[in-house]
């Protein structure tokens, strides 16, 4: 059976683990060759060493000059690229907004905003190419809403949001479709610390309150949505922001410490 990405090319950021893994495996499972960019070398190792449809490119994507090796790469390897997912990021040390320093604010605007911004605009010649160009960004439901203890990072996500409203306003003109996805309480190698035993009492009642579905989300959640914004049936979708969040979004505020007064 053919793969709804047969023959396309894509490039995913933060590729080697969690979401970005899920993204890049599922976009090889519907037929695409994908260029699969990470920072941990070795961790793209044991994701995809065997893989034919995969070319590794270890990179730091916070570097000044990782946008035009990356369009380097995409050229070389394929000629172009019909695929976009910028999905690199970081949480950031927890803390107030108030008590967070210079560093911590420059290094997660660095790995989650900026690279959204310059590794799209320095592909936009190559995807002027494609006649199915696709940018899609792992935004997040912190595009939408503040979380405590993670005011830089929701500033970033923010800013994606706004990034990829903007690039869709001005590439619509070349074919071009930009939309997000905003995940939540997605459960991965790195995240996992950050949540509470959904069998636990307290993680019984924190579900309740994040999640219609009574689970936590799973990369493979996140990597569905992504595949119906790169297909053809998207092709009339853009500038959107589409949420993956077992309806969380759908009943604020239903944090866990109100949870209790929502039933």
């Amino acid at each position: 059976m053919v793969g709804i990405l047969q023959d396309r090319t894509a490039l995913v950021t933060g590729a080697a683990s969690g979401i970005g893994l899920g993204i890049a495996q599922a976009f090889v499972r519907e037929g695409a060759r994908v260029i699969a960019v990470d920072i941990s070398g070795s961790t793209l190792s044991a994701a995809f060493d065997g893989v034919d449809a995969v070319t590794q490119v270890e990179l730091d994507v916070s570097l000044p000059d990782a946008p035009s090796q990356l369009v380097e790469t995409a050229r070389a390897t394929f000629g172009g690229l019909d695929i976009l997912m910028n999905n690199a990021g970081i949480t950031g040390a927890l803390a107030p907004i108030h008590e967070t320093d210079d560093a911590n604010w420059y290094k997660v605007m660095s790995v989650n905003m900026d690279p959204v911004f310059r590794i799209t605009r320095d592909f936009v010649p190559l995807l002027k190419e494609s006649k199915f160009a696709r940018v899609i960004n792992t935004a997040s439901v912190c595009s939408k809403y503040a979380i405590p203890l993670v005011g830089v990072y929701t500033a970033s996500k923010h800013a994606v949001l706004g990034l990829t409203k903007a690039f869709a306003l001005d590439l619509g003109q070349y074919g071009i479709t930009v939309n997000c996805i905003m995940p939540a309480n997605v459960v991965t190698g790195i995240t996992k610390d950050f949540y509470p035993d959904p069998e636990s009492e307290y993680g019984k009642e924190f579900l309740s309150g994040v999640s219609l579905m009574g689970r936590y989300g799973r990369p493979e959640d996140m990597a569905g949505a992504v595949l119906y914004l790169a297909s053809d049936a998207a092709t009339y979708v853009t500038g959107t922001a589409l949420a993956v969040d077992a309806g969380m979004m759908a009943r604020m505020p239903s944090l866990p410490d109100v949870a209790g007064q929502a039933r």
